[in-house]
């Protein structure tokens, strides 16, 4: 939004200037974000306009009526580029063969100031919706940058903030399994010791672990593969699965990253 701002303000040609106007309201009326933004700045201006002014002190009123006021601003400044959208569709439609249409257009934003008019308008549209994407995305926001956990979806850990992939082709592999098995089959039970017995069984379907010689080694092996996968890409996490080996070996996620 803010690159048709910045293309409308460098342009000279008047025609490609409704032109950027035309692609911004487009744009505003086909993102799906942008539009629900816009469309809750609609509804809660028709809240504010509809508020009964009988029964309200003088500090009321004067805050519904700010409220009103910034409401209606903010919409007149929006009309002055979606004007220019409605001529320029029907412009286009028509490929500028009736030159009537452009020409009252060119009229209806012909005085010296009309640049930095629409110029204020790209301003003010953007500041309101970028304000409100950010309070959108203060108040959605589940804090999950500061946690650790597996998408097992996308195969990727996060450790605090910290993204690694694990699975990068569609195959999934025995870090998936054991990162599934912690995280996703036992998230309410990160602290524990994962028997590899019980890895074998529950995730990897080895009902005969015990009784496989030196077994234990492929699930060591793929806690080093872990471990080195996530240090090769973020070298401040060292051990993040502590583990050891033998038929009764288990695993568990390092709890300085938990």
């Amino acid at each position: 939004m803010n690159e048709f701002a910045r293309l409308f303000s460098i342009e000279r040609n008047l025609f490609q200037r409704f032109v950027i106007v035309y692609k911004y309201i487009r744009f505003c009326n086909s993102e799906p974000i942008v539009k629900g933004i816009l469309q809750k700045i609609f509804d809660d201006t028709a809240k504010v306009m509809g508020e009964p002014e009988e029964n309200m002190n003088e500090d009321k009123f004067l805050n519904v009526k700010g409220k009103a006021i910034f409401s209606q601003e903010f919409w007149i400044y929006y009309n002055n580029l979606e004007t220019i959208y409605g001529k320029m569709t029907k412009i286009k439609d028509c490929r500028l063969k009736d030159k009537k249409e452009f020409g009252s257009l060119c009229n209806l934003f012909s005085k010296p100031y009309s640049k930095q008019m629409l110029e204020l308008s790209f301003k003010v549209v953007n500041s309101e919706v970028f304000d409100r994407l950010d309070q959108e995305c203060f108040f959605c926001c589940d804090d999950k940058e500061d946690k650790t956990y597996f998408d097992a979806k996308k195969s990727i850990l996060y450790i605090k903030g910290s993204k690694i992939e694990i699975n990068k082709q569609e195959k999934i592999t025995n870090a998936h399994k054991i990162l599934k098995y912690i995280f996703i089959d036992n998230k309410d039970n990160l602290t524990d010791d994962f028997f590899y017995s019980e890895i074998a069984e529950d995730e990897f379907g080895e009902l005969d672990y015990k009784s496989r010689k030196n077994n234990w080694r492929k699930y060591t092996r793929t806690c080093e593969v872990i471990n080195e996968k996530i240090n090769k890409e973020h070298k401040h996490i060292k051990q993040f699965l502590k583990f050891n080996s033998g038929i009764k070996g288990k695993l568990k996620v390092n709890k300085k990253y938990l």
